[in-house]
């Protein structure tokens, strides 16, 4: 009687040695899809904050020709040249903006190139007020105006750069 005991036991050590180890294999299982998953939600992730900041870029450079230190008085989308030489030269608004980069170009009409200073204004094509390394810059349309013999708008384009989410 004591081998057929023995022989139940060990059936039954076998049984929940089975079961523990299946217990086992499932949690592994289930820690590998976790891992899977989560590395795939995080590069999503990294590929919404990406999508986000590049809308917020684009929304604040169309929003960019609206600030008051740039704008010309009775128009919303312009941009003051005269205004923005001035800010060029002066050193109170060098840490002003959080950007890398900003820059106004003159498209059209076809301007001599070249940057914009006191002596060969308005006959330029750039004013930039801001230049660092390591930036995205992104683009927008707008009018510039300027006092000419009466008020003279073109067109032209404001760069403003940002820096990357990494």
């Amino acid at each position: 009687m004591k081998d057929f005991r023995a022989n139940y036991f060990k059936k039954g050590q076998v049984k929940i040695q089975q079961m523990a180890f299946v217990l086992v294999a499932i949690m592994i299982f289930f820690a590998i899809v976790a891992l899977f998953y989560i590395t795939i939600r995080s590069g999503s992730l990294r590929q919404d904050v990406e999508t986000i900041r590049d809308e917020e870029a684009k929304e604040l450079v169309r929003m960019a020709s609206s600030w008051p230190e740039l704008s010309w008085k009775d128009c919303s989308a312009c941009v003051d040249m005269d205004k923005t030489l001035i800010l060029k030269e002066s050193e109170n608004y060098e840490d002003f903006w959080d950007v890398p980069f900003l820059q106004i170009e003159r498209i059209y009409p076809v301007p001599e190139k070249g940057e914009c200073t006191r002596q060969n204004y308005p006959d330029c094509s750039t004013i930039t007020l801001i230049k660092e390394e390591g930036f995205i810059a992104r683009t927008s349309f707008v009018a510039l105006c300027r006092y000419d013999e009466g008020i003279k708008c073109e067109l032209g384009k404001i760069h403003l750069g940002f820096r990357s989410a990494e």
